[in-house]
């Protein structure tokens, strides 16, 4: 199993609730459509405090791959090039990372 992750922070001007939402929603959607995708998981960062505190990444996704082969196909798709397209809408491009990794399950379920 391969696994991408990504990071980013929100781009200047939009609240924590805007890039959820717009992130939970027209981009996933997009990103549904992207072939070879096993499972797509967003994880968004909370304000747990409550204080407002800017932290350096406001979330991060996984994109699951069943092997190498799918993972390299999708990334050669037009759907995700609408993706990538779409990124500028959410992101402050400037702290977006991704990296691929090899997931080794420890503890299931």
């Amino acid at each position: 199993m391969y696994k991408m992750i990504f990071g980013a922070k929100r781009k200047p001007g939009m609240s924590r609730e805007e890039f959820g939402a717009y992130w939970l929603g027209p981009h996933a959607e997009k990103a549904r459509k992207v072939p070879g995708i096993a499972r797509y998981v967003i994880n968004l960062a909370p304000d747990l405090s409550g204080s407002g505190r800017e932290m350096p990444y406001d979330g991060f996704a996984e994109a699951w791959f069943a092997n190498e082969e799918d993972m390299r196909s999708s990334n050669r798709s037009p759907e995700l090039k609408a993706v990538l397209a779409d990124e500028p809408n959410l992101f402050d491009l400037s702290t977006r990372f991704s990296l691929i990794v090899q997931e080794n399950v420890i503890i299931s379920g």
